[in-house]
């Protein structure tokens, strides 16, 4: 990307967004990370939603405010949460469909350990395995990445924002 004024936020949170959604898919299925792909994947989560948001910043000539900061690193965790969300849909529907058994499992044992009446449990699963469905777990992959991504965005933009920078290094034309 040339460091030019042209630069738009969306454009930059397009292509950082798509790299950071298949960085965050891929990552996972390496199997020498173990334990730890789901905190790196959480760190290139983050990782890229800054770097993302500095190269915006950096192309630009003029001030960049925290207002275009924050909408970039928003607009890089929404794009990166579609990617994610079709995957998610692609797997659940087509690569693997019990892999939704396998999550309304999850979330029984997770429901009985909470020590809620069977009777309650059971009417809780039926309406879950009603409702959830891979279009809703594609919906949901996007709306909580996007959400988490706000909360990066907001904590990355009070540290690029600076009132002083004016993009290209002196002595640059």
């Amino acid at each position: 990307m040339s460091s030019d004024s042209t630069s738009s936020p969306t454009r930059t949170a397009m292509t950082v967004g798509a790299i950071v959604g298949l960085l965050v898919v891929v990552i996972p299925m390496l199997p020498v990370l173990n334990n730890w792909a789901q905190l790196i994947s959480l760190g290139v989560f983050i990782g890229g939603i800054y770097y993302g948001m500095k190269r915006f910043r950096d192309g630009q000539d003029d001030y960049i405010g925290y207002g275009k900061l924050f909408i970039t690193g928003m607009q890089i965790a929404f794009f990166a949460s579609i990617i994610l969300a079709f995957i998610t849909y692609v797997t659940a529907k087509v690569i693997d469909p019990s892999l939704m058994d396998i999550y309304l499992e999850t979330i029984e044992k997770t429901l009985q350990s909470s020590k809620m009446p069977p009777g309650i449990i059971d009417n809780n699963m039926q309406e879950m395995r009603n409702m959830i469905s891979p279009v809703f777990l594609a919906f949901a992959t996007i709306f909580s990445y996007t959400l988490v991504g706000i909360f990066i965005a907001s904590i990355c933009g009070l540290v690029l924002k600076n009132p002083g920078h004016t993009g290209k290094p002196q002595g640059q034309i």
